[in-house]
């Protein structure tokens, strides 16, 4: 692979999150209402019910300095750097991924990744959460020119780019979309939970996840002690600040 190279995405696999303190933010992320893999083993994962069986659907926690978030596209052929992770399931059962790994690329962080085993990360104890967390639904990134960004994945990625609205654009490759904002109107849309794009740009800030209803997800939260802001349509807003201070939005279905 060299840079600017061109995939076929099937889907935003997951998001990776490198961090200089991974368990910090496992365990943060737990009083969130999040079930992860085990502890001890790396990557520390959030497992959600994928959309399409052959198709993983997580967000993965490493360790490593500079902290950096990256996107993983989901490819059917590639070569790359092959890695298995091996977990051991409460009923005692050993499970083991295999994926291979290809390098890095721009002008937002993403790799294309490969699953040999992508039932690996279906586990059902992995992939139910006390929150009513069901799936990872969109990663928001935040850029100065949100149409040059867009254009440019959409184009490696063999995916589409449309605007949504003013400062929004989305790009679409499967049931997870990337939503890219001008640092404006994502400070405008996420203003309850008073937000602030980075310096550095383009940069990658938040996910949204789908939950199954708003109340309980709440009282959760408030009795773990996680600052929370309440959106739109009984949407929730969180900032996971030792998971590199990424914004959570959950979003009810009902």
């Amino acid at each position: 692979m060299t840079r600017g190279m061109t995939i076929a995405a099937r889907d935003i696999d997951h998001l990776s999150l490198t961090l200089t303190d991974p368990e910090a933010a496992a365990a943060r992320l737990q009083q969130f209402g999040f079930n992860l893999t085990p502890e001890g083993v790396e990557p520390r994962c959030i497992c959600f019910q994928p959309a399409y069986d052959d198709l993983p659907n997580y967000i993965e926690l490493l360790q490593g300095d500079p902290p950096t978030m990256a996107l993983a596209l989901n490819v059917l052929e590639l070569e790359g750097d092959e890695r298995t992770h091996t977990w051991e399931t409460e009923d005692g059962y050993t499970i083991d991924a295999q994926l291979v790994v290809g390098e890095e690329d721009g002008p937002l962080p993403w790799f294309p990744v490969r699953h040999e085993t992508p039932d690996t990360f279906m586990e059902p104890e992995w992939i139910v959460h006390p929150n009513g967390a069901l799936g990872l639904t969109a990663v928001h990134a935040v850029a100065e020119s949100p149409p040059e960004i867009a254009k440019a994945l959409a184009k490696a990625w063999r995916a589409e780019a449309e605007e949504i609205f003013d400062g929004c654009w989305v790009v679409k490759t499967g049931s997870v979309e990337l939503l890219v904002w001008t640092p404006s109107a994502y400070q405008l849309e996420y203003k309850a939970a008073e937000v602030m794009a980075p310096e550095a740009l383009p940069a990658l800030v938040g996910v949204t996840v789908a939950i199954e209803r708003s109340r309980p997800l709440q009282a959760l939260l408030r009795a773990n002690n996680v600052p929370l802001a309440l959106g739109e349509d009984d949407r929730v807003l969180a900032i996971a600040e030792p998971a590199g201070g990424l914004l959570i939005e959950f979003l009810p279905q009902a």
